[in-house]
């Protein structure tokens, strides 16, 4: 069964292991600067205040903190070198609110999501005197609980002491306020609404508004004492909502905030705070570094040496037209290849070329796959052959080839520059959809694969129980019938932590994900999915899929997909269209109990931008709802196989109908279990951080999608990760 289809059940376990092997992990010999620490926001800060420091390049924190009734989690990143963004869920206790009848309970406890963006407009010159500078907007995109701008410069002086003062707008000036500066330039900024109803709207309207300002600031010393760090700041951010209920035990009687801070190794640090002269607060973080990981390089064997072709070398060519010889050959290559950790699917030999298709069974990056074979290929070709033909293989599907001259991978391996010069010399070309019917094909139709695995699942964000961790037993089988045909089927068994069935949902619209709950509630096991699917290519730049059966978990019917995604192309084109219904949550074959069909599908642009990483996917069409509308989706991704995205989608559903969040958005984190492990595996884990499941925008979940499957195997991927083609 493809690693890809059950990543998302090994997520919560590869991050188990990454803060496992953090705690371990030794700060690197000398670095320049301290990392800068995170506020209880989970953003870059003092105690509760902001700071005007950035993270370093791809840092992703998560954290908890917690004071008086107030407790919140929190998910940083930092997206760019100057850009950061902070997703968190907070709670709230005794908040108090008026219920569906309209009596107040002063009980009421709020449970709020909140997006922040953190832009740093100047860098710190610490030779000089220039401050580093940051403009913040928190929570611009919830319900305005924690709606605030802020302007904030940080200064490190006497290495050990950073200095913070700041002027924020908002919540941010609450306390010893003055007149707001941009009411000079218009009365419309002396009003701000911070009541965003359901929330999930940029609150463009009450960016720097309000009858005040107020100023916020403080001090970060790091001690002689290794890894304490001490803070203290004034709060211009009041508390006023959360001590107007009667039930609330928070008081807030000072500004002043004071904390003690120890990082445990690298990647944990433990905060205690004295809080606005009322409690004390705590704060826990766990940070890493898609740039920086964990574990050391591969344990395992190294590459097979290269020995250039002797001068008088046998230059004969009766091998490649003796169809028994070139199958023996073809044969020990399999073998060799296998031990290095690929698949040799076909192979072709003609006098002076030879064609190979692999499929990379270990290594992370494929380029090093690439590497690997070109080694074996020159130590067990005859030596007429003068060109490597290597061709990549994913889910049965046929990628790129890669051209490689013999000689010059002769004269470039252990050579200072070989990685640029071997990438220059490659040629790089989209794979025909097969060798021909000469070529040598691994005999391996029909066969069957299979995986039993426990599948933790961590359920994010939701009403009153905003972290949720349960555990199914997945059972998963393949049936290879012929190249790119096959038929899937996926069963989970509920283990711990089952839900019970929530009932039917309240919903304007067909309860097409609304009802999701009641699909993974009870103990009875689930068949998830049973397809049969076919994915080929038509020429060296199309891509094609079918499926049809029960697709996913809440849908079954028939889907189709293309893809025009050229090799050497910074962008494509894609196309899918789907005709399902929905799914009984009783009863695995089932249609009845909703009676709902719908044709869906959408048509998609990938265009990888170039810059950091940054891939943007583009897409517009009808949802599962019928719904008619377009989505977002921004990935910024690394050589080695991290991924974050943020999406959003947008369509005809008005934010009433479409209930809490107004429309559907999310974040995305997929983990490459190398990063954690000190061997070579292509486990690649992937973790939702997203809103409730509500049914405008929603989008099919079809298991092998073409353009995840081909995306790591175009020039740009290739080039990004070609360092390890030597290793």
């Amino acid at each position: 069964m493809s690693q890809k289809r059950l990543r998302a059940g090994a997520a919560v376990l590869t991050m188990a292991s990454a803060t496992a092997l953090a705690v371990g992990q030794t700060a690197p010999a000398q670095e320049a600067r301290p990392r800068p620490s995170l506020n209880l926001y989970g953003t870059t800060g003092l105690i509760d205040m902001p700071s005007a420091q950035a993270q370093p390049d791809g840092q992703i924190s998560i954290s908890y903190s917690q004071f008086g009734e107030t407790s919140r989690r929190n998910f940083n990143f930092q997206i760019l070198p100057r850009l950061s963004g902070t997703l968190r869920y907070s709670t709230i206790k005794n908040w108090g609110q008026n219920d569906d009848n309209g009596v107040y309970d002063p009980t009421y406890d709020l449970y709020d999501r909140s997006f922040d963006l953190q832009l740093q407009i100047l860098d710190e010159d610490y030779d000089g005197w220039v401050p580093s500078l940051a403009l913040g907007f928190r929570d611009f995109l919830g319900t305005g609980v924690y709606s605030s701008e802020y302007l904030v410069a940080s200064k490190t002086v006497a290495e050990d002491f950073t200095l913070t003062a700041g002027i924020g707008w908002g919540r941010l000036s609450g306390v010893n306020g003055f007149k707001n500066p941009f009411c000079e330039l218009s009365s419309g900024f002396c009003d701000r609404e911070n009541d965003f109803g359901e929330g999930g709207k940029v609150a463009f309207g009450t960016f720097f508004h309000g009858e005040e300002s107020a100023l916020f600031g403080g001090v970060e010393w790091r001690t002689p004492i290794e890894n304490v760090t001490l803070k203290a700041e004034y709060s211009s951010d009041a508390y006023s909502r959360e001590q107007k209920s009667p039930a609330s035990t928070f008081e807030r009687k000072s500004p002043f905030n004071f904390g003690a801070e120890y990082r445990w190794r690298e990647g944990v640090t433990a905060g205690l705070y004295y809080m606005y002269g009322d409690t004390v607060g705590f704060n826990v973080s766990l940070s890493g570094n898609p740039n920086r990981p964990l574990a050391p390089q591969d344990l395992g064997t190294g590459p097979l040496p290269v020995n250039a072709r002797a001068m008088d070398a046998p230059q004969g060519t009766d091998w490649a037209t003796n169809p028994a010889a070139r199958d023996a050959l073809a044969e020990a290559l399999a073998e060799v290849l296998k031990a290095e950790g690929m698949r040799l699917e076909q192979f072709k030999a003609e006098p002076g070329v030879v064609d190979v298709v692999i499929t990379n069974l270990r290594f992370n990056e494929e380029p090093q796959a690439i590497g690997r074979t070109a080694r074996v290929l020159s130590a067990g070709m005859p030596a007429s052959v003068q060109t490597f033909r290597i061709t990549m293989m994913e889910d049965d599907l046929v990628t790129t080839t890669i051209a490689i001259d013999r000689s010059d991978f002769e004269s470039q391996v252990d050579r200072f520059g070989a990685t640029l010069e071997s990438w220059q010399t490659a040629v790089l070309e989209g794979a025909l959809p097969s060798l021909g019917r000469e070529a040598w094909v691994r005999d391996a139709y029909p066969s069957l694969d299979w995986n039993l695995v426990p599948a933790p699942y961590l359920v994010l964000l939701t009403p009153e129980d905003p972290i949720k961790l349960g555990v199914n037993i997945d059972l998963g089988f393949r049936l290879n019938l012929a190249p790119g045909l096959s038929a899937t089927a996926n069963i989970s068994q509920p283990f711990i932590n089952v839900p019970d069935d929530p009932g039917p949902s309240e919903t304007n619209l067909p309860p097409v994900r609304s009802d999701q709950g009641r699909y993974y509630s009870g103990y009875d096991p689930k068949l998830t999915q049973l397809t049969a699917d076919y994915l080929f290519k038509l020429n060296r730049d199309v891509y094609a899929r079918a499926t049809v059966g029960l697709i996913e978990r809440m849908f079954g019917g028939v889907s189709g997909e293309i893809l025009w995604k050229p090799v050497n192309q910074s962008w494509g084109l894609g196309a899918e269209l789907n005709y399902v219904m929905q799914r009984d949550f009783d009863d695995p074959f089932g249609f009845g109990y909703y009676d709902y069909d719908v044709v869906m599908g959408l048509g998609s642009l990938y265009w990888e931008t170039g810059f950091y990483g940054l891939e943007t996917q583009l897409s517009a069409g009808r949802y599962l709802a019928g719904d008619w509308g377009g989505t977002v989706n921004v990935t910024r991704r690394f050589a080695n196989g991290w991924a974050v995205g943020a999406y959003f989608t947008l369509t005809d559903v008005t934010s009433e109908d479409f209930g809490e969040g107004s429309f559907d958005k999310g974040v995305t984190l997929e983990i490459p279990f190398r990063w954690t492990v000190p061997f070579e595996t292509k486990t690649n884990n992937s973790i939702g951080l997203t809103s409730v499941s509500r049914d405008g925008g929603a989008n099919l979940m079809v298991s092998n999608r073409l353009y995840p499957i081909v995306r790591d195997y175009d020039r740009y991927h290739l080039k990004q990760s070609w360092g390890t083609f030597w290793q």
